[in-house]
Parts: C-alpha cells; sequence; structure tokens
C-alpha cells in the first residue's frame, strides 16, 4: 500500500472543465440580465482556470467580467 497515486492531471482537468461550465453558465445569466450572478461565475472562473494554470483562458475571463463591470455597473 506504499503506492502514491498521481492525481494531478485529473485535477488540472477538472479545474478546466469546471472554469469552461462556470463561463457557459455565466453567459447564460448574462443574457437573461443577471449581471452581478454573471460576474460571480466569471470569478470563480477565473479562480478554477489559476488554479489549473490556464492563465490565457484566466485572462480572457477576467477581460470579460471588467468589461461587464465598467458597462453595468459605471460609479455615479
Amino acid at each position: 500500500m506504499d503506492k502514491k497515486i498521481d492525481t494531478s492531471e485529473q485535477f488540472i482537468e477538472f479545474y478546466k472543465k469546471k472554469g469552461d461550465y462556470l463561463v457557459s453558465l455565466s453567459e447564460n445569466h448574462f443574457k437573461n440580465i443577471e449581471y452581478r450572478k454573471c460576474l460571480e461565475l466569471l470569478n470563480q472562473a477565473y479562480s478554477m482556470y489559476m488554479k489549473g494554470n490556464y492563465t490565457e483562458l484566466a485572462e480572457k475571463t477576467k477581460q470579460r467580467f471588467m468589461e461587464i463591470k465598467d458597462k453595468y455597473f459605471k460609479k455615479k
């Protein structure tokens, strides 16, 4: 029972799949004009991509987050 099982690749795959799912879910909320929930989901997706070391996807997600935030949540 001393053999160690390396599951790191599976976790990295999971983080990408979870991030992809959260991004698609956020787009659904965006279409339904639920911008706060959309931002919340994009933030979670960003975290998943960062955990999985998918920096390019994380940056795209962050850009989308900032676009929505700037457009729909301007300070008065």
